[in-house]
Formats: C-alpha cells, sequence, structure tokens
C-alpha cells in the first residue's frame, strides 16, 4: 500500500500536477481587486532603467533560454523560461522572494502587483 501511494506522490509531482494557480497567486498580490498588466508590459519593463545600468535584463538577458550573469556578483544565474528550466515558476515561495529581492535590487522598492503579475506572464510565456 505504501509503495502504490509513493509511487503515485512521485508521479503527481514528475507531471506537474501540483502547479501553482497563477490566478490565486495574483488575486493575493492585488488584494483582489482589478488590476492591468500583460505579457508584452512585462517584456517592456523588463528592459527599462529605472536607475541608470540596472534593468532585469541587466543580469538575466533578453533571451531567457539563456543563462545570465549578475552584474554586481557575476555569479551565473539558470535562465528563466520554463523551456529550458522546467523548475522555474514551481514555488510560490520563491517567486515572491526572488521577486521582492530583484524589485529591491533593481528598482530600490518592491514591485506593484501590475508589474509583478506583467513579470511573471512575460516569463512564463517566453
Amino acid at each position: 500500500m505504501n509503495k502504490i501511494l509513493l509511487s503515485i506522490i512521485i508521479y503527481i509531482a514528475s507531471t506537474n500536477i501540483l502547479a501553482i494557480d497563477f490566478n490565486k497567486l495574483y488575486k493575493g498580490w492585488s488584494n483582489n481587486q482589478q488590476v492591468s498588466y500583460s505579457a508584452s508590459m512585462g517584456k517592456e519593463l523588463w528592459s527599462k532603467e529605472i536607475l541608470p545600468g540596472k534593468s532585469c535584463k541587466s543580469c538575466h538577458g533578453s533571451d531567457l533560454t539563456q543563462p545570465g550573469k549578475h552584474i554586481r556578483t557575476n555569479k551565473i544565474i539558470k535562465p528563466l523560461s520554463l523551456k529550458s528550466n522546467p523548475e522555474r515558476l514551481t514555488k510560490e515561495k520563491k517567486i515572491n522572494k526572488w521577486l521582492k529581492r530583484n524589485c529591491k535590487f533593481t528598482y530600490k522598492r518592491e514591485c506593484s502587483p501590475e508589474e509583478k503579475i506583467s513579470f511573471i506572464e512575460f516569463i512564463r510565456f517566453n
């Protein structure tokens, strides 16, 4: 019985059935308010430099299927694209952690719900 249950759990985890409910995540960020977002807005924000020399593109690059490199630490960053790195966007806690950290690094503030959702939509579909 335990082997069967373990097999089912492994199968579910490997087929990503326990995927993130992005609509629920987005509603949490926006406090159930209507917000304007899009993957195209995320793409535009991706290259936008609010502070000189800093944008998402500065570290992650413009091709999300390729590794990036942190501009300050020179640490290699795994690709963000789900095509190259299927482990991306699979854990809500990590998504929140990295959005908060990267927005503060890049913009010196937390991103708005519209920005967060647009970034995730851009990453999900590239």
